[in-house]
C-alpha cells in the first residue's frame, strides 16, 4: 500500500506531461455531446452507451473508439473544448506544461481547415492558461500507414501551424509493419522549418525501432520505447548520451495489449538502466488513467521512491520542447516546490 503522504505529494507536486492525445483525452459525456451536436452515428445515444464503447476489448476496439472521437471534431468550436477541458483536467492535478498530440491524417481525410482546427486548439488553451497558468502546446502525430506524401503535406501543415504554438512533429501509428527509416526526408524537412521531432517507437515493434527513429530520423524523444531492453549495446548507449528522453505509458500499454502485465511491464528496468523516462496518460479517457494514476502506479507497483518520483517529474522538464530559459526557470520552480512539499510531508 501507498503511504498516504506519498500520495499526497505525487498529487500536488508540479507536474509536466509529454505524451497525450488531444483525440484520446476526451470524455464520454463530451463525445456524446458532440456526437449530437454535429449529427455523428456513434452506434449508441446515450451515455451509458458511449461508456460502453470506451470499454472495448482489444486494440481494434481501441483504434474504433479513437476514429469515433475524431470523426465527432468538426468545427473550431469542438477543438476549442475539447482543447480546454483537457488543459483545466491537467491543471487540476498540478500540471504546469503538456504537449498535446493531434492525429493530421484523421483530419487531413475529412478535408478539414486546419487553421480551424488549430485556431480552436489555440484558443482552448489560452482559455486555460488564462484561467490556471497551464501551458499547452499542440503537436502533430502522423500515422505511418499513410503515404509519405501525405507525411511531408502533414508537415507543412504543423509549419503552418505553428503560429498557434505547434511545437513538434511525430509518427505514431502501425509501428510494426512501418519503420522509421522511410521518413528520413519527412523527418528532415520538419527539422529544418524548426519543428522538434518525436516518433513513437519500440512499442510493437523492437529495439530496431528505436534505433531507426534515433540514428535515421534523429528524434529528441521516443514514445513509449520500452523494447530497446532488447538490446543492451543500445540501451547503454542511450543512457550514456542521455539526451533522449522516453515518455512511457504503462497503463496505455497494459490496454492496448503490447504488455501482458503490470508485473511484466518493464518501467523500472528502464529507469534502472539510466534511460531518461518521463510518465504520462497517453490517451486517458480511453484508457481510464491520469497522469497522477501513472505517479501512483509507480510508486505502488514498480516501487518508486520519492527521490526517483522527483527524478521523473524533473526529467518532464528536461524533455520538454520549450526555450532553454524557460526550462531553467520551471526546474528551479519544480526543485523548489519539490523540497517544500517534502518538508511540509516529512520525505
Amino acid at each position: 500500500m501507498i503511504q498516504p503522504s506519498t500520495a499526497e505529494f505525487i498529487r500536488r507536486m508540479p507536474k509536466t506531461e509529454l505524451h497525450l492525445h488531444l483525440e484520446g483525452s476526451i470524455s464520454p459525456r463530451t463525445l456524446l455531446e458532440l456526437s449530437q451536436k454535429n449529427r455523428v452515428d456513434l452506434g449508441v445515444n446515450d451515455l451509458a452507451g458511449v461508456e460502453r464503447m470506451f470499454r472495448y476489448q482489444d486494440f481494434l476496439g481501441f483504434l474504433d473508439v479513437y476514429r469515433a472521437c475524431a470523426r465527432c471534431l468538426i468545427y473550431g468550436e469542438d477543438f476549442e473544448r475539447v482543447a480546454y477541458e483537457l488543459a483545466i483536467h491537467l491543471a487540476d492535478q498540478h500540471v504546469r506544461y503538456a504537449e498535446v498530440m493531434l492525429s493530421p491524417a484523421q483530419h487531413m481525410l475529412r478535408n478539414m481547415d486546419f487553421n480551424e482546427i488549430l485556431g480552436g486548439v489555440a484558443a482552448g488553451f489560452d482559455r486555460a492558461l488564462k484561467e490556471r497558468g497551464i501551458i499547452c502546446r499542440p503537436a502533430f502525430d502522423f500515422g505511418r500507414q499513410f503515404s509519405l506524401e501525405e507525411a511531408h503535406r502533414a508537415v507543412e501543415l504543423a509549419q503552418e501551424g505553428m503560429r498557434y504554438g505547434v511545437v513538434a512533429f511525430s509518427i505514431g501509428g502501425d509501428e510494426a509493419n512501418y519503420p522509421p527509416e522511410p521518413f528520413v526526408e519527412v523527418f528532415a524537412v520538419a527539422r529544418a522549418v524548426g519543428l522538434h521531432v518525436m516518433a513513437h517507437a519500440g512499442e510493437v515493434a523492437g529495439a530496431s525501432s528505436v534505433r531507426g527513429a534515433v540514428e535515421m530520423l534523429g528524434v529528441d524523444r521516443i514514445g513509449h520505447g520500452f523494447r530497446v531492453l532488447e538490446d543492451s549495446e543500445l540501451t547503454e548507449f542511450l543512457a550514456r548520451r542521455g539526451d533522449i528522453t522516453f515518455d512511457v505509458c504503462p497503463t496505455s500499454n497494459i490496454r492496448t495489449g503490447v504488455v501482458a502485465t503490470l508485473t511484466a511491464h518493464p518501467l523500472r528496468q528502464m529507469l534502472d538502466a539510466g534511460l531518461p523516462i518521463t510518465l504520462n496518460s497517453d490517451d486517458p479517457s480511453l484508457f481510464g488513467t491520469t497522469l497522477t494514476a501513472e505517479y501512483l502506479l509507480a510508486v505502488e507497483h514498480f516501487g518508486f521512491s520519492i527521490d526517483e518520483i522527483c527524478r521523473v517529474a524533473l526529467q518532464g522538464v528536461r524533455g520538454a520542447f520549450i526555450p532553454a530559459a524557460e526550462r531553467e526557470r520551471l526546474l528551479s520552480d519544480f526543485s523548489a516546490e519539490q523540497a517544500r512539499l517534502r518538508s511540509e510531508l516529512d520525505l
